[in-house]
């Protein structure tokens, strides 16, 4: 039984000197690694290799296992936040959007990864812009955010046409559903855009009530009452933006023929 201390010594500096890896355990088996310890402690003079009791094709296969690389998961709060070093600076310095004509070179990949990128730049913007606002101070840079979400929708338009190329070259047809003008139930002209529904129309309830496909044609005489409707609403607003004008001309002289209001347009109502 003394021998036994130093045979356990031995098979530890065995197990530091030697680099495990999870290949090597994983291919080797539980059974294996037993009967190495078995094998060291019963005879403590005949210490094997971990490697030996792979097979040759195991142990090529070991060699083949690939390294891969992670970004640091950093599941903290501050993310949310900027860095410390701009905090209370008047302006922080921020480059330009992406264009489209870069974005269009770019992988899928690439701008998978490029839009978490900025969702998660725009969310600590939004973040820094509600503390900035709690704190009743002046947000620096607030034009980053605008930066940020020119760059995203120009991520949306890259792949809206990649979408369209690749449903024109299956179908013939683009991606886009489209729209078209209808008449709803009650007699107006709306732009409707085509989407999925889990559902035909003609089991639609709620679609067949709001578009039918022949409208009581009673309802044609409420199209004027509306459309005069509209025009009175804006020519209301019209004289009333044209009455504090000419009040601020009173107050404000040198403001004379430098206000104008466009007339409003005539509703679009068939």
């Amino acid at each position: 039984m003394a021998a036994f201390p130093n045979s356990f010594k031995r098979v530890l500096n065995v197990l530091s000197n030697k680099s495990f890896t999870s290949s090597n355990i994983c291919t080797a088996g539980q059974n294996g690694i037993n009967r190495y310890f078995s094998s060291c402690l019963l005879n403590p003079l005949a210490i094997r290799s971990p490697l030996s009791l792979l097979s040759p094709a195991q142990t090529c296969m070991s060699h083949k296992s690939n390294h891969f690389h992670t970004t640091p998961l950093k599941h903290d709060l501050m993310e949310f936040f900027d860095r410390k070093e701009v905090w209370g600076e008047i302006s922080v310095a921020s480059g330009r959007p992406y264009r489209l004509e870069e974005l269009r070179i770019k992988s899928n990949q690439d701008l998978h990864k490029l839009w978490y990128v900025l969702l998660k730049e725009r969310n600590m913007l939004l973040t820094m812009e509600a503390e900035y606002n709690r704190n009743t101070e002046l947000f620096p840079s607030p034009e980053r955010i605008t930066k940020v979400e020119e760059s995203m929708e120009n991520i949306l338009e890259v792949v809206k046409e990649r979408n369209n190329a690749v449903s024109l070259l299956e179908t013939g047809k683009p991606a886009d559903p489209g729209g078209a003008y209808v008449r709803d139930f009650l007699g107006r002209v709306r732009w409707r855009k085509f989407s999925e529904y889990a559902v035909p129309p003609y089991m639609n309830k709620a679609h067949r009530l709001l578009f039918p496909r022949g409208f009581n044609k009673i309802h044609l005489k409420y199209l004027p009452l509306w459309r005069q409707k509209i025009a009175r609403f804006r020519w209301y607003h019209y004289h009333r933006q044209v009455k504090e004008n000419q009040e601020l001309v009173k107050k404000f002289p040198h403001l004379e023929g430098k206000l104008h209001v466009p007339l409003p347009e005539e509703p679009q109502v068939y």
